[in-house]
């Protein structure tokens, strides 16, 4: 006695020597079957996703993850009052991009007060930490400071940090891109 698989089909037999009516069982294998293939395809589906996101997880930087929240919180207020003194100083100004794309910016006082011959632009960008930027600008001409060692970027949203050296006071300000000159001024807070 032979065992019938369950995926056996009926045929009619063509032969001379079999009766009409009689059925022969032709046996097909399992890979030739449609249904276990489709059956099989979701679990596989999963696992290569699964590796997928395992992989991008591993080898991508979580750069908007700060490690130490409980120290960056309490540098909170300490910023504030940067931004404070600059409101105090009355700092208002301008940053826009030369002819040949440099930053150039135009600073005043309306207090008077002398602005250090060296600032430091902060370019960081919103999402990825590997474009932020740190640009040295030095003053060309009274109320005018550039820097042709690096260019400013045209698209992109970015949060523009200006800072004196002894960072006692700060302007920041956020864009979307450098194609427009930025306003920047210190808001008391």
């Amino acid at each position: 006695m032979t065992r019938r698989s369950p995926y056996a089909k009926s045929r009619p037999s063509m032969s001379r020597n079999s009766p009409a009516g009689s059925t022969a069982v032709i046996t097909i294998a399992w890979y030739r079957q449609v249904w276990p293939w489709l059956l099989m395809l979701m679990p596989a589906t999963a696992v290569v996703a699964g590796l997928t996101t395992f992989w991008l997880a591993y080898s991508t930087n979580d750069s908007l993850v700060v490690d130490d929240y409980y120290k960056e919180g309490r540098l909170i207020n300490l910023e504030l009052a940067r931004d404070q003194r600059a409101a105090e100083l009355g700092l208002h100004g301008a940053l826009s991009r030369d002819a040949s794309g440099h930053p150039e910016l135009r600073l005043q006082s309306s207090a008077n007060a002398a602005i250090a011959p060296t600032l430091t632009l902060r370019l960081i960008h919103a999402t990825r930490a590997e474009k932020d930027q740190s640009i040295a600008l030095s003053a060309t001409a009274p109320g005018t400071w550039t820097s042709a060692a690096a260019t400013l970027p045209t698209d992109g949203h970015w949060n523009i940090h200006l800072e004196d050296p002894q960072r006692q006071w700060r302007l920041v300000r956020s864009v979307k891109g450098f194609t427009q000159p930025v306003a920047l001024g210190a808001q008391a807070k």
